[in-house]
């Protein structure tokens, strides 16, 4: 099926899609772009609801792409005129194929007794997707994103995740206060502000990380739920580090010690 007008119900859905983390929530679907996330969706089963292939001779990659969905599942494809496929892809040069799914959020738990993630107040769809990553590869099993963070499930967000979404379990929305009820281990707090050093610092596991948004770290009601607060220490002539660094360095602290 070849789309060429702005006019068509299905680019239109696809575009509110691109461009509006509210479209993505209401409908529980979102755009992923690239073989890595396409490869990624397929060996989840993500439910796939349509794949997009950008009208102009596709590439060798994309060829392989779409034979590899249509393979493994009945997923309708459709072949969007080079403009419009431009308006919708999350990515300024891509591959010229991206997939339409579905998502499942998790059902928030009686208790989490696995290592775990909480984002406070991160805005940035770059860096919450960058956390999941980190979290992902540290071996992290929940990752928790608290009022005001950006939606994880953007097509943004999945873009920087680069399939970290298919390993973990992810909760939106969680209070600071609901954390203390249901997690049954250390909570740490990433404070650039003060503590203990991260590397002198003794927890027990599981662990919950606390990390805060881009300039103002962790909010008061983060910090009031922490069994301690660690910094990182870095050279004076250097303010801070990035949420995305500082996160991967305590992460991979964490993956050191337990071996």
């Amino acid at each position: 099926m070849r789309v060429s007008s702005t006019d068509n119900p299905i680019y239109r859905r696809l575009k509110q899609l691109a461009t509006s983390a509210r479209a993505c929530r209401e409908a529980r679907r979102t755009l992923i772009e690239g073989v890595h996330l396409l490869q990624a969706a397929l060996a989840a089963r993500a439910p796939i609801q349509t794949l997009v292939v950008r009208g102009s001779e596709p590439s060798q990659e994309v060829r392989a792409v779409v034979h590899a969905f249509t393979r493994q599942a009945r997923v309708r494809t459709i072949e969007l005129a080079p403009n419009l496929y431009d308006k919708i892809s999350p990515v300024e040069h891509g591959i010229g194929a991206l997939a339409e799914i579905e998502y499942a959020t998790a059902q928030w738990p009686e208790q989490i007794v696995d290592d775990a993630i909480y984002l406070d107040n991160v805005q940035d769809p770059g860096n919450v997707g960058a956390l999941l990553r980190t979290a992902a590869a540290a071996g992290v099993r929940h990752a928790i994103t608290g009022p005001g963070c950006a939606y994880v499930w953007s097509p943004k967000v999945m873009r920087a995740a680069m399939g970290a979404h298919f390993a973990l379990d992810l909760h939106e929305d969680v209070a600071p206060t609901t954390l203390r009820e249901t997690f049954a281990g250390s909570i740490l707090a990433a404070d650039a502000t003060g503590g203990v050093s991260l590397f002198e610092a003794e927890w027990t596991q599981p662990t919950l990380w606390l990390f805060g948004g881009e300039g103002r770290g962790l909010s008061a009601a983060a910090l009031a739920v922490a069994d301690r607060r660690l910094y990182i220490p870095i050279e004076a002539t250097v303010e801070s580090l990035n949420v995305g660094a500082a996160a991967a360095v305590c992460l991979f602290e964490q993956r050191r010690r337990s071996g």
